[in-house]
This record gives C-alpha cells, structure tokens and sequence, in this order.
C-alpha cells in the first residue's frame, strides 16, 4: 500500500514539474515577443525638422535662371548679298537712334551702276541708229511700187521691235542703278532707337549657318531704353509649372534677400536651343533636353540693372514675412476630443512628444496655420503617422529603406547663405534639375 501511495506521489511530482517547465516555456516566448517589438522601436527613429527652417517656407522652391532686359529690342539682320565694310561699335555701347552701327562695303555696287550706265549709253545708240534707217527704209518705199514695199515694211518691223527691247532694257537698267544707288545711299545702318548694343553675331557664323535658335541672320540686337523685364529660362521638364499671368518672385544671386515681384507675361513654347548636357536628379541623363523662354513683367523695377542675371521662383507668399510661428496644416493633428496637437522635440535627438497647441489664423491661400502658443522656433516637429509614438527617439536625419539621407538641418545650416549664388546651388539652368554637388537639391539624396 505504501509503495502504491509513493509511485502515485512521484507521478503527481512528475506532472507539476512538466507544467511548471511548459508555463516556463511559455512565458519566455511572450516575453521574447514583447521584448523583440520593444526592441524594433527602439531602433526607429522620427523624422523631424526644425520650426525655424519650416518658417522659411520656400527656401529650396523650384528656381529658374533669368537675365534683365529691356521690354522692347530690335533686331538687325545682316543683308548676305553684300560685305560688311566696317563696324562702329561694340556690345555694351549707348546709342541713339540714328548712331551708325556698321556699313556695308559698296565697291561693287558703284562698278554696277558703272557698268549699267554704259549699258544704257549703248542702247540709246542702238535706238538712234535704228530710228535713222528706219527713216530711210520709209524713204525708199516711198519711191516703190505697192508690190515692192513688203521686204521693207519687214525691216521696218523688226528694227521697231529691236528699238523696244532697247527701250525696255534701258528701263531695267535704271531701276537696277536707282535700287543700287539707294542701297549705297543706306550702306551705314543706323540704329532704329536710342538705346544699347545688346549683342553683335559673328559675320562669318551667319553666313555659315551657325547661329543657333531664332536669331538666323540677326547681326545685332538693339535693347530699347525705358521698361525693364526678366527673360526667364526653363526645361521641359518643368514648363508646365508656368502659365500666363502667374506671380513669380525675382532674386538677385548676390543678394537673395533682395526681391522684385512681377508676373508672367508670356511663354515661348518653341523651343530655343537643345541642352545636351542635361542633368536630371544629379546625374547625366543621356538625353537632350528643349530649353524655352519666358517674359516677367515687373511691378517695380528700381533696383534693377539691364543685363543682371537674376532667379525666377514661383510667388507662394514665401517674399512677405509673418510675425510668429506659422507651419503647414499638415503638421496639426487634431485627438478625439478635436483639440489641435503636433508632434514636437526640444531639440534634435531628444523624445518625441504630443504637444497641446493653440491655434491662430489660418492662411487658405499658403494652406498654414499661426501657432500662438505650444511650440516655439528653436524646436523640432514631425510630420504626423501612425509611426509618431510618445518617448520615440528623433532625428533630422530622413531615413528610407534604412539608409541614411541628406541631413536637411545641416545642409540649410552649411550652405543656406550660398543658395542661388554665381554657384547655382539649387538653381535651374533652363535643364533639368537643380544642380548641387552632382545632387539635386530638394530631392532626398543618397550619400
């Protein structure tokens, strides 16, 4: 009996154990879970960008390159008929209109009008010899009988008919000598308006068919006095963003503080040269891009220098400054409650913390609302998702795929101050992208 009661205490011993171990089991396969999702949220980290770079609202917008010009010019077309003898002036020279710019070598035309000249000496002698055997043939057949006078009514005819054709070259002539004589009278041209030489062709290019675009036998360009305009440049790519009567900023590229407001007032859809080496997101793309023109119009123009080579950006409001904190509504958050909320750090790495903010004014034009309290410009946010957690890590660096991108907080740090500079840095060259360090700027770009 005893041994029975043992061999059932050790069966019940055996059993308690086995749960034991299994519940052990158990318990460190949910712990592992747990403790393996803890750990791939530690290892996330949220974008965020700093309050005071976002108040810059369009630091890196599309820019395009543009020159100052005058609102109206002319251009000279070199006659291929004839030589250039000499040129008065070159390009940058102030002129009136009527100031000589170039003449033609008239030689030719003065040994042609010689020579036409003597032309026409000689058919006045034809018709006066003609006109006196005429006479004669008459007086002969004065004297004949009427059966006798047909051979000399057939001279008579065609010595007529010779002195017609004199006559007709003879007019030929003079209007060619009065055509060359004017064209030696106009062998200075002058210039139609008071302005500047904008540009002089190389001679030799235009006969060769070398000049690209529209200017084909465009010797000089004559820019008009007066009203100033941008001619902007623009790819492909991106002449959809314009349209006619669009406000556009201009930036000086020493100075991008200072600013002019205008519109477009035109856009050339021929295009106006090929740009083989175009560049599209940082790299040569292989393929040749159409560059085209664009006309601004200006509101105000002092300031401005004819031939000053400017940035054209569109006008998103980004040229009048606002007191305060103003962020996209994409930013806001809103709990279920409807109370506003954003997503904020202190700084650069530090938590990630749902923010109460009072909400002002609400711009519909720039989609931004003003923040009145709960956040302040030397802090960060985060663009709201279902990854934003409290106590999450941060950082300013964009991550994609796990691979680390460019720090946006440091390069408008570093390089912010050279933007749109003689460097180009985030420019459009009338190609593809904007050019910066072999990458495009405002794309995410790979180190």
């Amino acid at each position: 009996m005893k041994e029975n009661n043992q061999k059932m205490s050790n069966k019940k011993k055996r059993i308690l154990i086995g749960c034991i171990i299994a519940a052990v089991v158990i318990a460190a396969v949910v712990l592992i879970l747990i403790f393996a999702g803890k750990a791939s949220d530690r290892g996330k980290k949220i974008y965020v960008q700093s309050v005071r770079s976002l108040m810059g609202t369009d630091t890196f917008s599309n820019r395009f390159s543009g020159v100052v010009e005058t609102q109206r010019s002319e251009n000279i077309e070199l006659d291929l008929s004839r030589q250039i003898e000499e040129v008065y002036v070159t390009e940058g020279t102030k002129v009136k209109s009527g100031t000589p710019l170039f003449s033609y070598n008239t030689d030719t035309l003065r040994l042609d009008i010689d020579q036409m000249s003597i032309e026409i000496e000689k058919y006045n002698t034809m018709i006066q010899n003609s006109s006196e055997e005429i006479n004669q043939l008459r007086a002969t057949m004065s004297t004949l009988p009427a059966s006798e006078q047909l051979e000399y009514s057939a001279q008579i005819q065609q010595l007529q008919a010779d002195i017609a054709q004199y006559q007709y070259d003879i007019k030929t002539k003079q209007a060619n000598i009065t055509a060359y004589q004017s064209a030696i009278d106009k062998s200075t041209v002058t210039s139609p308006l008071n302005g500047t030489v904008q540009k002089i062709n190389d001679e030799n290019a235009i006969r060769n068919g070398d000049i690209q675009g529209n200017e084909g036998n465009v010797f000089m360009v004559v820019t008009a006095e007066g009203d100033l305009r941008v001619k902007g440049s623009v790819g492909e790519q991106h002449i959809a963003e314009l349209s006619q009567g669009l406000p556009v900023i201009i930036r000086s590229r020493v100075d991008t503080e200072q600013i002019w407001h205008g519109t477009v007032a035109s856009i050339n859809t021929q295009s106006t040269e090929q740009n083989n080496n175009d560049y599209y997101y940082g790299y040569d793309s292989g393929e040749s891009s159409s560059k085209y023109s664009f006309y601004v119009n200006l509101d105000i123009t002092e300031g401005l220098m004819l031939g000053q080579h400017v940035t054209i950006e569109l006008d998103r409001g980004q040229g009048n400054s606002k007191d305060g904190i103003w962020l996209s509504s994409g930013f806001v958050a809103y709990t279920e409650n409807d109370e506003p909320v954003i997503w904020a750090a202190k700084k650069d790495g530090a938590k990630l913390e749902m923010r109460k903010v009072t909400l002002g004014i609400y711009d519909a034009e720039l989609d931004m609302f003003e923040i009145q309290d709960g956040i302040s410009a030397d802090e960060y946010v985060a663009w709201p998702s279902s990854d934003c957690k409290a106590g999450m890590p941060t950082t300013t660096v964009m991550t994609y795929d796990n691979e680390d991108y460019v720090d946006y907080e440091e390069y408008v740090e570093d390089y912010a101050d050279d933007y749109g500079k003689d460097g180009d840095y985030g420019v459009f060259d009338g190609g593809e992208g904007m050019i910066y360090d072999g990458a495009n700027v405002g794309e995410e770009t790979k180190e």
